[in-house]
């Protein structure tokens, strides 16, 4: 494909996983529809001829079903500080025991 339609073209604007997830739906297809006598074609063919039928078949597909959706920037986000209430203050449940704890021993 980068020798049709451009090594920068597809390297950077094609998603390598929606490439990946069509030729792995369609192979599953063509496994079950087409016998194993059809697939003998490629076996007989040389190196260039597999070439130019793969470069053939390349000027087919159609690019823009592929494009990557790069993902855009983070957003920073605003941390809201917390505010204490000033006449509840917190106070932990381990110290809250501890102290009844305490209470119960004396009385």
């Amino acid at each position: 494909m980068k020798s049709i339609h451009g090594i920068n073209e597809v390297s950077q604007e094609v998603s390598s996983y929606y490439l990946v997830d069509e030729i792995r739906g369609i192979y599953r297809g063509m496994m079950i529809a087409i016998s194993s006598k059809e697939w003998k074609v490629f076996e007989q063919m040389n190196l260039i001829e597999l070439i130019n039928v793969l470069q053939k078949l390349a000027t087919l597909v159609n690019l823009n079903v592929f494009l990557s959706h790069p993902r855009s920037i983070k957003k920073t986000r605003r941390r809201l500080k917390r505010t204490l209430p000033a006449k509840k203050p917190h106070v932990s449940t381990a110290k809250i025991l501890s102290q009844n704890k305490i209470q119960k021993q004396i009385s």
